[in-house]
């Protein structure tokens, strides 16, 4: 893994700090930043985090990622990690820290920003008109797939005077028969959509790509023709 990266990066400045953890595993930890470039600060407290590990064995930077993490209860991950050289030498000319373990391809990179959820490598590749627009993109995705099922539940069950005419009549329409109110019938169909997800991931490919597309359009039709859920909200 460190090869990969000084064919990458040729450049003296690139510093790898060896060091083991584990007191059974003795496992082989490598922590890796750009000197110049890195805040040396950050490269200290990565430094003292990683000796203040205590156990008997590191078998994956996994189990580095929750001993280091700033909080443990986050929802939101603090350390990133990915398996692409190109992607981390990437990281460590932005300053990044990267963290290697013998065993694993996956390398741990801090501090870890919330925006590079929505990045990805190809957008070192773009044009920057073409790069830009598709975070955007990814960005205005990620806001109405997690605002859009609160934003009909609270219209739907408590602001009717804010929908349009025209659109209440189909909402009440499409609404109709349905057993259960509108904050129920999204937490349904949240639930089940993760469970297709979930499946289609764990499963072989073949039959994975099948059960998530085929099962998504299945779960919906059968679902509105059941009464369950209602069209808008599938």
């Amino acid at each position: 893994n460190t090869t990969l990266i000084r064919k990458r990066i040729k450049n003296p400045n690139l510093k790898l700090e060896m060091m083991q953890l584990g007191k059974q595993t003795k496992t082989d930890v490598c922590i890796c930043y750009i000197k110049g470039i890195a805040n040396e600060k950050i490269v200290r407290e990565v430094r003292e985090r990683l000796k203040k590990i205590k156990t008997d064995a590191i078998l994956d930077t996994g189990i580095i990622e929750q001993f280091i993490s700033d909080s443990r209860l986050s929802l939101f991950p603090t350390v990133g990690n990915s398996e692409k050289c190109d992607k981390l030498a990437g990281k460590l000319l932005e300053g990044r820290v990267a963290i290697f373990c013998d065993g694993t391809p996956y390398v741990l990179t801090v501090p870890y920003l919330f925006i590079e959820s929505i990045q990805t490598t190809d957008d070192y590749y773009d044009h920057a008109y073409f790069a830009t627009f598709m975070r955007l993109l990814r960005l205005i995705a990620l806001l109405v797939s997690n605002l859009l099922p609160a934003m009909y539940v609270a219209l739907v069950s408590f602001h009717h005077t804010v929908i349009p005419f025209k659109l209440m009549i189909t909402l009440a329409a499409s609404r109709q028969g349905i057993p259960f109110s509108p904050f129920t019938e999204a937490i349904l169909m949240i639930i089940a959509f993760e469970l297709l997800r979930e499946a289609g991931v764990r499963m072989p490919r073949p039959i994975g790509q099948a059960l998530s597309i085929v099962g998504a359009i299945v779960l919906g039709e059968a679902s509105v023709a059941a009464g369950i859920a209602s069209n808008l909200m599938v």
